[in-house]
């Protein structure tokens, strides 16, 4: 299915430089918690329905098209979340869920609509560290006696995006996290000063 409604925000976000944006959207009186990614391609969907600790992914391809079928057990547990009950004669059809979505993605965004790396870690796996997810600072290693490790790139490439895991990558950066909210360094100079 094409998700029409992505290309106009998809826009929005490329001429104001932003990679990730997050936004709600209304179903069934489910709130769902949306996430836009588009600093990887594919491009990325994440749903987490609010206060019902479910969540899922959709891949974007080219087009803007994404699969809406589910795996079984996924798609029982939307079922729930939606509140639905079982009923052979009309199934649901997750397609139903999408074309909802689809009318309701927002045209444009703005930057408190981009996401904060806590926010973000609610619905990613993170290996590293798991209650860090506070960007504190940059560590600069020297190849001798320390090196970024895999697992740290992977936490910044999922937390800050695929830009700062190349950077990091290519000189041999960490990014190093707190699990103290008021540390969190949120200035986005002090941020992208690793792409200089």
């Amino acid at each position: 299915m094409q998700l029409q409604g992505l290309m106009p925000l998809y826009a929005s976000m490329k001429q104001q430089n932003i990679d990730r944006c997050r936004f709600t959207f209304l179903f069934r009186k489910t709130v769902f918690d949306v996430m836009f990614f588009i600093d990887e391609k594919p491009y990325e969907l994440l749903f987490g329905a609010k206060g019902k600790n479910f969540f899922f992914e959709r891949t974007v391809h080219e087009g803007f098209k994404i699969n809406t079928g589910f795996d079984r057990e996924t798609y029982s547990e939307l079922c729930k979340v939606l509140g639905l009950k079982y009923d052979p004669n009309n199934p649901f059809s997750p397609k139903y869920l999408f074309e909802e979505f689809d009318n309701k993605v927002p045209n444009s965004v703005a930057l408190k609509d981009v996401p904060t790396t806590a926010q973000i870690s609610t619905y990613r796996n993170i290996e590293e560290e798991p209650d860090k997810i506070y960007f504190l600072r940059w560590i600069f290693h020297d190849g001798i006696k320390s090196n970024a490790k895999p697992e740290n790139l992977d936490k910044t490439r999922r937390l800050l995006g695929l830009k700062a895991y190349n950077a990091c990558k290519r000189r041999n950066i960490s990014s190093g996290w707190s699990a103290d909210p008021a540390k969190e360094k949120r200035d986005s100079k002090y941020i992208n000063r690793i792409y200089d």
